[in-house]
């Protein structure tokens, strides 16, 4: 049965003001993350997917690593449904390690390494910086957590080696600690990566999972080891690799957990609509190299997102730890990038770099951003000639609902219209089932094909943001702060 709101795209407002070309009722097809990838490298093959520390990945070569980790991570007992807490700055390996991890069916849980808690509480399996092993080790729930991959950390002012291949080491760069003792996987008998045991049942990432019996001890394990390639007459790991099963569509791919206890479930398919919302929304003549320059961690959902979007449509991604605003405008120099997706505090310390360092930003022709205040948005648009989008989207959505066009038809400081396939109505707060009087301020509400698992937070399929906005009757929302329940 087709909805309703499928069928009259017309009632959207804000669909007047979408660029020529893009459709409201965009096509997304109910794909995986794997699947995307497999696209992505049949398009692009050799194209530069992931640039960081002075190294290279193409599309082809981050596929085939994925794919070479995959069973790796099995080995270390990772099964479909399982954790993963990914607690890495931006690296390749970082992006690496969540496709191996979604070719298995298993779920990414991204958290930061300063507040690791959250992320470990199910964890299986946790992949953190080689230097910052001690303080996981103090943190994770031992019960559960069967292993831990540990990622070099090249040391601030050096670079790593000039090989291309995600997996290789680190030639000049060195990790800032002493190596901790690797664990290499056994060469066990291959577990399709998609059966789930018989003794011991898959844990689907929406609800809690009861402890084993007994503590198993943790295995250390180097992220290089997990990536060596077999040599001699063994079988490629890759080839012999039974990919039969594998997620599905509906499938939980990300886990983000709030302060307050409560989860976000984000599935595949949420993540591929909203990346392909992002492609089809950045609209105009690409440059013959597009970059990608993104300041938003890979610790965030939005990060994910984008750096899927940047695989959807052959950019490349440039990653930044940390956001720090001198590597930024290293890396700017370096690659030249033609797209800069940064949050507001990040472009605030952007513009405070003197103005011979933002020369490295020249080649930018499109800053994407949250709204912005009268101030910032002028001084932003005066210190870098490129086109400012303001955007908003809560982590239930991806990270991915409302954006101003990259037309003349923008309106600064508001959160923008709806992208394609997405609803929003302003309802009376308090009253999540009666609409606010048209001009009048009250709750935002949002519903559309990225939109994962927000507990709690649902009325009638609308999600609820807790955002006080008002929306005009051209369809541009504008923000007013948080709704007093939130």
């Amino acid at each position: 049965m087709t909805d309703l709101f499928e069928r009259r795209p017309a009632e959207e407002p804000g669909v007047g003001f979408y660029p020529h070309g893009v459709p409201w009722s965009l096509p997304v097809p109910r794909g995986t993350l794997p699947d995307l990838l497999d696209g992505a490298a049949r398009r692009y093959r050799g194209r530069t997917a992931l640039a960081a520390r002075g190294a290279r990945t193409g599309f082809r070569a981050l596929h085939r690593t994925a794919a070479r980790i995959a069973p790796a991570l099995s080995r270390l007992g990772l099964r479909r449904g399982d954790h993963l807490a990914l607690l890495l700055p931006d690296c390749p390996e970082a992006v690496v390690l969540c496709h191996a991890a979604w070719r298995l069916g298993v779920v990414v849980v991204p958290g930061d390494i300063r507040d690791p808690g959250r992320a470990l509480a199910h964890a299986a399996v946790a992949a953190v910086p080689e230097d910052r092993l001690s303080e996981v080790a103090a943190r994770a729930d031992r019960a559960l957590l069967r292993a831990v991959v540990t990622v070099p950390v090249v040391a601030e002012g050096r670079r790593a080696g000039a090989s291309s291949r995600t997996g290789g080491r680190e030639g000049a760069g060195e990790p800032v600690a002493a190596p901790v003792a690797a664990v290499r996987p056994t060469a066990a008998v291959p577990n399709i990566p998609a059966q789930r045991t018989s003794s011991r049942p898959a844990h689907t990432g929406l609800g809690p999972r009861a402890a084993p019996a007994r503590r198993a001890p943790v295995d250390i394990v180097s992220y290089r080891d997990l990536d060596r390639r077999a040599g001699g007459s063994r079988p490629d790991p890759v080839r012999e690799w039974d990919w039969s099963g594998g997620p599905e569509p509906d499938d939980v791919a990300v886990v983000v957990h709030r302060r307050d206890g409560t989860r976000i479930s984000l599935p595949h398919r949420a993540i591929v609509a909203a990346a392909h919302q992002i492609v089809a929304w950045h609209t105009g003549p690409l440059p013959r190299r597009p970059r990608l320059l993104s300041l938003v961690p890979l610790s965030d959902v939005r990060g994910i997102v984008l750096v899927t979007a940047a695989l959807l449509a052959g950019f490349r991604t440039v990653l930044v730890p940390g956001g720090d605003p001198s590597r930024a405008l290293r890396a700017a120099r370096r690659h030249t990038p033609t797209v800069l997706v940064a949050p507001p505090a990040a472009l605030g310390r952007l513009l405070a770099c003197p103005a011979r360092e933002r020369q490295a930003l020249a080649g930018v022709r499109t800053i994407v951003t949250a709204p912005l205040d009268v101030t910032t948005g002028e001084r932003l648009r005066a210190a870098v000639g490129a086109r400012v989008v303001e955007a908003y989207g809560p982590t239930a959505a991806a990270g991915v609902a409302l954006a101003n066009p990259l037309t003349d038809g923008a309106r600064p400081g508001t959160a923008g219209v709806a992208l394609p396939r997405t609803r929003a109505r302003i309802a009376v707060e308090g009253f999540a089932d009666v609409d606010a009087l048209p001009g009048h301020a009250g709750e935002l509400l949002l519903r559309g094909p990225q939109f994962g698992d927000d507990q709690g937070r649902r009325t009638g399929g609308w999600l609820r943001t807790g955002c006080r906005a008002v929306r005009g009757p051209d369809g541009f929302v504008t923000l007013l702060g948080r709704t007093g329940d939130r």
